[in-house]
């Protein structure tokens, strides 16, 4: 924002076509327009930079003065900003209350569509001619689209947190101060709350609270819409303001404690004890004060507790409830019941089974059953091959084998070789 006074780089020649008044602009409309583009810039531009969002044109006199003089086309200029939208009769933008709309485009055509019989076609053309008596020139005049940047300005720097926000005006204003760093006026401070409450994101609420004549205002956090406030923001906002100026009290009361033992130590070093007694009684009593204030602040701030403690538990219920919502809608758009639950595991169970039978059938012996006659020839077709010179036909069985003595082998089996020995002997 430029600190730059409004007649810094213009000669004393263009200064004092710019000072006087307005000719017919049939003479030289390129002259008439650049004059007319640049009061309308340069009122903007000084309101800005003096933090301001509305004028009057007893203001805009002593703002632009050169050589002593104002300038004798004030009227023109603001007669055709305001047909034009750019500002409005604060007035009449105090009445206004909340638009679907964002921001202050569609002025223009709102102020000459919905309104055309403030604005006639002879008025119009009777104030190009020459200044009218429609401007007010004690009436305040707000900037629209100023009006709306320092809106945005201030609620952006306050609903950082995500939170709403309830405070007085006059803390308001105070936040505007040190944004700016520079003093701004209760009026502006009420003109910039107002662009948020028409665009609802305040709330304003004239009452009293705590202390007279004091302006509540509940500021939307960011992205919603703000809502009225209730009984229970009120009770809390009340609570946490008696916190502050408990807190103050006893601050006070502290440091006056202080200041009394520091008289009486004075007291004391000149001898004068019986005065410097009187200040240790009054520190006492001070104390006392102090005791009773603390024991407020304790009960205060354990009730601000408790409010805080169970605005956190509905927000943990209203959690699991909509939770338990979203969980009921899957389950119902997936189709899952206990009884399909149940079902699949069963089918589940019946098919473990199954593949466990079959593990088992895969891991037993398999027992094969040979022919013995089979082997029996087999064995002797091995054995002719060993000796040649004794055939058995295989037509013929093999006679019976002789009883052997009990004594001959005494009860110990017959080795494969022994049994091929007594075969070749028969």
């Amino acid at each position: 924002m430029s600190n730059q006074k409004w007649s810094e780089g213009l000669s004393n020649e263009r200064l004092t076509v710019l000072m006087a008044p307005f000719k017919n602009r049939e003479v030289n409309e390129v002259n008439y327009d650049n004059k007319m583009k640049f009061w309308k810039n340069t009122i903007i531009a000084e309101c800005e930079r003096r933090y301001r969002c509305s004028f009057s044109i007893d203001e805009l006199k002593t703002w632009f003065l050169f050589k002593g003089r104002s300038p004798l086309c004030l009227l023109i200029v603001v007669e055709n900003m305001l047909r034009e939208g750019i500002i409005k009769l604060k007035s009449n933008f105090e009445q206004m209350t909340f638009q679907n709309n964002s921001n202050w485009s569609t002025w223009a055509v709102n102020t000459l569509v919905k309104s055309p019989l403030s604005w006639s076609i002879g008025r119009i053309k009777e104030s190009i001619i020459s200044p009218t008596s429609v401007i007010d020139e004690k009436s305040e005049y707000v900037i629209l689209q100023l009006n709306e940047d320092q809106a945005n300005e201030l609620f952006n720097a306050i609903s950082l947190n995500e939170q709403t926000q309830i405070m007085f005006m006059d803390d308001l204003q105070k936040r505007l101060h040190n944004m700016w760093n520079h003093e701004v006026s209760m009026s502006s401070t009420e003109l910039i709350i107002h662009s948020l409450e028409i665009r609802n994101k305040a709330f304003v609420e004239h009452d009293e609270h705590l202390v007279a004549n004091k302006t509540l205002v509940k500021i939307a956090s960011c992205g919603k819409d703000v809502e009225p406030i209730s009984e229970l923001e009120k009770n809390f906002f009340k609570l946490k303001q008696t916190e502050k100026i408990l807190i103050g009290e006893i601050s006070i009361m502290d440091e006056e404690k202080e200041s009394l033992v520091k008289v009486a130590k004075d007291y004391i070093a000149k001898n004068m004890k019986p005065i410097a007694l009187t200040y240790l009684r009054k520190k006492k009593e001070i104390e006392k004060r102090i005791e009773k204030q603390l024991k407020a602040l304790d009960n205060v701030q354990a009730l601000i507790s408790r409010i805080e403690e169970s605005k956190y538990n509905t927000e943990v219920l209203q959690s699991y409830t909509h939770g338990l919502a979203a969980l009921k809608l899957t389950a119902k758009d997936t189709g899952l019941t206990i009884d399909n639950v149940d079902e699949t595991m069963a089918e589940l169970a019946e098919v473990i089974h199954e593949h466990e039978d079959m593990q088992s059938a895969l891991g037993s012996v398999v027992n094969v059953k040979h022919n013995e006659q089979e082997l029996e020839d087999e064995l002797a077709d091995l054995l002719s091959k060993d000796n040649p010179a004794v055939s058995i036909p295989r037509s013929h069985n093999i006679p019976d084998l002789p009883s052997v003595p009990d004594n001959s082998l005494e009860g110990e089996e017959l080795d494969l070789d022994q049994r091929f020995q007594l075969l070749r002997e028969h």
